[in-house]
């Protein structure tokens, strides 16, 4: 039998149906592997707040005791999100769901039954570096933190743990995005949870002995962004799935509010957003100097700058601030 390995969940309820589409798309692929998976093991972060709602945890009691019901023994470890605080205490509201077929793993935990080491998040690197040299060999070890080169959900290094330092197979929560490195394994999440990772390919595993699989999770919330002129033309991709949640970028000057909205009547996902695009690029890096502008520009350097520029500022706009930036310094070195 396999053992289905999911990565972070992130459940939160807000905005409205997106817990229930995660809930869904969990059940889904638990049903999806009923019949040659008879274990599944939650990497962490099943939580997006440390102190969630009291809905967020009904649904995901609610969420487990249905995964019982199909036949499964369910493994949960403890993520960062999970935490209620970062005192490395393992206090954790996941601790309600303990029960006959439900395990919690909020500290340090070795299941000689499976051959499997359970390794929560810690703030505190050292233990978790002591851990990975003291797990048993030929064990597969299933963590919620990262690695020297990696980052986290928030887009941050946050660990600097080497490659070298897992000498076991492993399984890590914690980070979104999958991958492989030496010994360990990265599932990311099995849908995407916030608009970073639109684009992304989701999955899940299929763990038999230290063997394990990426599977491709089709089911859940997805995050699609989309230029605001290409929405017509996507509308189909845009509408369809379980639950979309839509981003459409709109250039600051282009469009005027009423045909932006009617454009945006047409796309049916339950979540769509707009964003407007900065009125400067943002790829541009201007490094400021000492020097007065005045002497280091002239008038046909400044035209020929602006002439061939990308941003949207009206040209006379653009000339008129700099004159009234150079007749501010003027007076500063009066």
């Amino acid at each position: 039998m396999f053992t289905l390995v999911i990565g972070d969940l992130h459940f939160e309820d807000k905005p409205s149906g997106m817990m229930q589409a995660q809930s869904r798309a969990i059940m889904q692929i638990c049903k999806d592997r009923l019949g040659n998976c008879d274990k599944v093991v939650f990497l962490g972060d099943l939580m997006m707040h440390r102190k969630p709602r009291p809905t967020v945890l009904l649904a995901l009691k609610d969420m487990l005791d249905d995964i019982v019901e199909l036949g499964y023994e369910v493994h949960i470890l403890r993520g960062n999100h999970d935490s209620v605080t970062k005192a490395d205490d393992g206090v954790t509201a996941l601790s309600l769901f303990k029960g006959k077929h439900v395990n919690v793993y909020t500290q340090y935990h070795e299941d000689h039954k499976n051959k499997w080491v359970f390794i929560p998040h810690y703030e505190d690197e050292t233990k978790i570096k002591e851990y990975l040299a003291n797990s048993p060999d030929g064990y597969v070890v299933f963590g919620h933190f990262g690695y020297y080169g990696v980052l986290n959900s928030a887009g941050d290094a946050d660990f600097n743990l080497s490659i070298s330092d897992f000498k076991n197979p492993t399984i890590l929560g914690h980070i979104h995005k999958e991958g492989r490195n030496g010994n360990v394994s990265v599932l990311g999440t099995p849908y995407t949870t916030n608009f970073g990772e639109a684009g992304k390919d989701c999955y899940y595993g299929l763990l038999e002995k230290t063997k394990l699989q990426k599977i491709p999770s089709s089911y859940g919330p997805r995050h699609l962004v989309v230029d605001y002129d290409k929405v017509e033309e996507n509308l189909d991709w845009l509408n369809s799935g379980d639950y979309n949640l839509v981003r459409v970028e709109v250039g600051t000057l282009d469009e005027g509010m009423n045909s932006v909205a009617k454009t945006l009547e047409q796309v049916k996902a339950p979540v769509v957003e707009i964003k407007y695009r900065p009125l400067l690029d943002d790829k541009e890096v201007f490094t400021p100097d000492d020097r007065n502008v005045s002497s280091i520009m002239n008038d046909d350097l400044i035209e020929h700058y602006i002439n061939s520029s990308k941003t949207k500022i009206n040209k006379e706009d653009l000339l008129g601030g700099l004159k009234a930036i150079h007749e501010h310094q003027q007076s500063r070195n009066i």
